[in-house]
């Protein structure tokens, strides 16, 4: 008789885009050395800068623990191995960049534009194996 398997978190997108720090969980981007335009997920060239040429580079850039909810949705029909509802918006991070992401909770009395959320680490889905998938999350403060 086989074992069964035991489930192990998945990560995604992989543990490198965020890091734990004191203040919470911080997403990890990249910056434009010429521009100073900060982008998450990270990007490999500038978009405004790359038609000038290559000469600039892009380096890591870790962005605020916390940033302000700019919108949001509840998502009551999801996709396969997404359990609604749950809450899903965009946040504004002091460094000028928005991310889209699933907030901590799906009551909407909790949620409103504007307020300050907080970076961390939680389940938005489940994979084919049973596995939780682990990603970063907002929760509201």
């Amino acid at each position: 008789m086989e074992a069964p398997q035991e489930k192990k978190p998945v990560f995604f997108p992989d543990e490198g885009y965020w890091t734990a720090e004191a203040d919470g969980l911080h997403l990890i981007g990249s910056r434009c050395t010429k521009c100073r335009q900060n982008f998450f997920p990270p990007r490999e060239v500038c978009p405004k800068c790359f038609p000038e040429g290559f000469e600039h580079r892009m380096e890591e850039s870790k962005l605020s623990s916390r940033g302000k909810l700019y919108t949001y949705s509840i998502v009551q029909v999801a996709p396969k191995r997404f359990l609604p509802p749950y809450a899903l918006g965009y946040i504004d991070f002091p460094e000028g960049v928005r991310v889209l992401g699933q907030l901590t909770t799906s009551d909407p009395a909790k949620i409103k534009i504007g307020i300050t959320v907080q970076t961390e680490l939680g389940r938005i889905a489940i994979d084919e194996q049973g596995n939780e998938v682990m990603s970063y999350k907002f929760r509201p403060l």
